[in-house]
Formats: C-alpha cells, structure tokens, sequence
C-alpha cells in the first residue's frame, strides 16, 4: 500500500513540478508502530470502557485496526525488493 500511495504522490509531484521525495519506512519501523498503535489503542478502549468517555474507544478502535495495517504492510516487505 505505501509502494503505491507513493508511486500515485510521484507522479502528482511530475504533474505540479515538485521535487519531494516520500520516505520508504523499513520493516523494523512498521512493527515497533505497529506494537505502539497495539498498545495505545488497547489502552484507550479500555479507557473508553471503563470511563464515560466513548471517543476514546473510538479512538483506541482506530488504533487497533491501524496496527493490523501496519502488522499486514511490514507483512508484504518481505515480498518487495
């Protein structure tokens, strides 16, 4: 996914003449995001359970399923080269 969403922002930057080159992150780095985004969602989800508080669940749900994007894309590195 960020192979393409970086391939779609080059042509983008071709297109408007802009030279910004998108950081490529390596696989150690979208697993150690991957087990922060873990631990913070799972922390505001039983936050938003135990408080009054449901936008923190919501956020802490987001965080989750953000870490199994970034678990599933450090995942697919394996297969780029």
């Amino acid at each position: 996914m960020i192979k393409e969403v970086n391939k779609a922002c080059e042509k983008l930057n071709n297109t408007l003449g802009i030279s910004a080159e998108l950081p490529n992150p390596k696989k150690k780095s979208l697993k150690t995001a991957a087990v922060c985004n873990l631990v913070l969602g799972a922390g505001l989800v039983a936050a938003g359970i135990l408080f009054p508080s449901k936008s923190c669940a919501l956020l802490g749900g987001i965080g989750v399923i953000s870490s199994v994007v970034l678990q599933k894309e450090s995942r697919n590195k394996n297969h780029e080269s």
